[in-house]
């Protein structure tokens, strides 16, 4: 069996012909992608209180920096879209562990109280992240998260902001990527005919088109300051096709 591999831009395509197969085939892949800048951003907390002699200790505490961190998210819920989200855990009883100052591994508390909590913002006003982060880092007692020279404490993590679109964008995005997607193979495949005049030639087999998403800044020029708000949405669509033909000798490169 005699293959031929054809490359393109985006993707490969695959002959495979042979004077004892019932049909050769070609394998395309297209891509395509569609940006959109961000339309909100999601700033998430995680509160957690450990080693408590009583779970109610753990949850009183956990609840005072909660609401407090609350408190500032609050401030920034300004249209319809926005949204504060309270996310409470278990209430557990563990051993808890920590690190020394040289990296071993030692035992902070043994069956104490532990509980957390996840608080999360979502905003249209991406503009203020770098303040809504500041006032936050405020209330934290220690913004390196457990302590461990202390055994009951209570502290707070503040994730790195996620920016999105609103599913509405997001769909509308993925239909423009596989439209792109089907533009790429179609172009590809169209280019590969010109090379093999191939006979009876049809669309076998299309895969569900695959997805995913990335944040995208504009490289920096002469700025030396790090960007916060992403410049772009994008979002990238493969999709695979196969065509099928009758064997065809001689077209081979």
């Amino acid at each position: 069996m005699k293959r031929t591999k054809l490359l393109g831009t985006w993707g490969i395509a695959l002959i495979c012909s042979s004077v004892l197969a019932s049909e050769g085939t070609v394998e395309i892949v297209g891509k395509g992608n569609v940006a959109r800048a961000p339309e909100y951003s999601e700033i998430q907390v995680h509160v957690t209180s450990v080693c408590y002699n009583k779970p109610i200790e753990a949850q009183e505490e956990n609840a005072v920096l909660s609401n407090k961190i609350l408190s500032v998210l609050k401030n920034y819920v300004r249209t319809d879209r926005d949204k504060v989200l309270s996310s409470g855990g278990h209430t557990l009883r563990q051993i808890e562990y920590t690190s020394d100052v040289e990296g071993k591994t030692k035992v902070l508390c043994e069956r104490k109280w532990r509980t957390t909590n996840t608080l999360l913002l979502k905003t249209e006003d991406m503009e203020s992240v770098a303040q809504i982060q500041e006032k936050i880092l405020e209330l934290v007692p220690s913004d390196e998260g457990l302590d461990p020279s202390h055994t009951h404490q209570t502290y707070a993590e503040l994730g790195e902001p996620m920016f999105a679109v609103f599913p509405e964008t997001f769909a509308q995005m993925k239909q423009e990527a596989q439209a792109k997607a089907w533009d790429d193979a179609s172009n590809q495949f169209r280019g590969f005919l010109k090379k093999c005049e191939l006979q009876n030639v049809r669309l076998s087999q299309i895969s569900q088109p695959e997805y995913f998403g990335l944040a995208k800044s504009a490289p920096l020029m002469g700025d030396e300051r790090t960007p916060i708000i992403p410049d772009a949405i994008s979002l990238y669509a493969s999709w695979k096709f196969l065509w099928t033909f009758d064997p065809t000798p001689g077209c081979y490169r």
